[in-house]
């Protein structure tokens, strides 16, 4: 009855019940030199008057690298790259390392993970040491090796039909109407189920490698878990244009393995990477799904662990308590064939305004603000922003 109540009152006040600060960040996306050390160093004073609570940085040290193929990151090789940035923003204090996903070796490689795991742990180091709140994980996929690291490689209902003989029964299951990612990944050695379970357990070593060094880290996940849940996918338009489940199924595995491995003095935050939200309705619902409804048992009786990623039993019942909900908003234009989310019409100053206040009100404390050909970080780049839309995004 207790929980039934507290799901309740989130659907009717969202987060706008807590009464922790909330911060907005900045994820320049227009250009990646802005972001980097030398000029967050070179133009501070000009940062620090942006209307932002902080921004994410990122680097060659580390970014692209951290889980790149046979990269064994040093300490000294990123902190020559950003220590002149140690304290050095006295009011935007909530900065972010970026790291990049992609696909540094079978899952079952073990001296391969184990060095991304220390990957991370120095790169968690750099963060403290700088004095930033931690590090944030793009988990979305670039590149054709990266895509290696989202999804799950099932055969084609075509190849089923032509070869039924060659396929399992929850391979059969699991095959799709049309192969969506000729760049996705599996062993042939091991079933899905154990795919999942891997991924899972090579986060969770990830998480706690982190904590090592950083015990108190701020992890932001971009993605998190709702996009490779089919039934958060299915039953909700919240997910809707982001990519089927059967796209992204790594995602879950992904985060559940990072929440495993936290403990008690570190956060992680779903940032539900989704820029179509105008609607309070959205923003409501969207914390509502990923905050309570992805780890009901109603919502994962029904799935099929031999085909479909689904949040494990004994994961579900705490859920609530330690997986922290945020946003992104973004000035990108976007189709969708729903109409009710495409903003290829709503993305003037007001739009992008509005969708950022509600963020920061159902959000639990952080909402990424990622910009396009709007220029934050470097005076001497064209299209800085006007002085009203400065003022308004200061005013939140």
């Amino acid at each position: 009855m207790k929980k039934i109540l507290f799901i309740t009152l989130a659907l009717l006040f969202g987060s706008s019940a807590n009464a922790e600060k909330k911060f907005l960040i900045l994820a320049q996306g227009n250009a990646w030199l802005p972001s980097m050390a030398k000029n967050l160093i070179e133009n501070r004073d000009f940062i620090e008057k942006s209307p932002f609570d902080g921004f994410i940085m990122v680097g060659n040290s580390f970014t692209s690298i951290t889980m790149g193929k046979g990269q064994k990151l040093t300490y000294e090789n990123i902190w020559n790259e950003v220590k002149g940035l140690k304290h050095l923003y006295k009011k935007k204090r909530e900065n972010f390392l970026r790291v990049d996903i992609t696909f540094p070796s079978d899952f079952w490689d073990k001296e391969a993970w184990n060095q991304v795991s220390k990957n991370f742990e120095i790169v968690a180091k750099v963060a403290k040491d700088l004095g930033f709140r931690g590090i944030a994980i793009d988990d979305e996929g670039y590149g054709e090796r990266a895509k290696k690291m989202v999804n799950y490689r099932f055969p084609t209902e075509k190849e089923v039909r032509e070869n039924p003989k060659k396929y399992t029964e929850w391979q059969k299951k699991g095959a799709k109407h049309k192969y969506v990612d000729r760049l996705s990944y599996n062993n042939p050695k091991y079933t899905f189920k154990e795919h999942m379970t891997q991924v899972t357990s090579l986060f969770k070593h990830i998480m706690r490698s982190m904590q090592k060094s950083y015990p108190n880290i701020t992890i932001l996940v971009f993605y998190g878990a709702s996009f490779a849940h089919d039934n958060a996918n299915l039953q909700n338009l919240m997910i809707a244009d982001s990519g089927l489940p059967s796209e992204q199924e790594y995602k879950g595995p992904i985060f559940l393995g990072l929440e495993q491995g936290r403990d008690g003095n570190a956060t992680l935050h779903d940032m539900g990477e989704n820029y179509r939200y105008r609607k309070e309705s959205h923003f409501k619902q969207s914390h509502l799904l990923r905050k309570f409804k992805i780890a009901t048992n109603a919502y994962n009786k029904d799935l099929n662990e031999l085909h479909q990623w689904l949040i494990p039993a004994p994961y579900r019942k705490n859920w609530s308590r330690n997986v922290t909900i945020g946003f992104m908003t973004s000035n990108i234009p976007l189709t969708s064939s729903y109409p009710e989310f495409d903003t290829t019409k709503k993305t003037t100053k007001k739009d992008i305004f509005q969708a950022t206040k509600l963020a920061l009100k159902y959000s639990e404390k952080y909402v990424i603000y990622y910009c396009h050909n709007e220029n934050w970080l470097d005076p001497k780049r064209k299209n800085r922003p006007s002085k009203r839309w400065f003022n308004m995004l200061n005013s939140l």
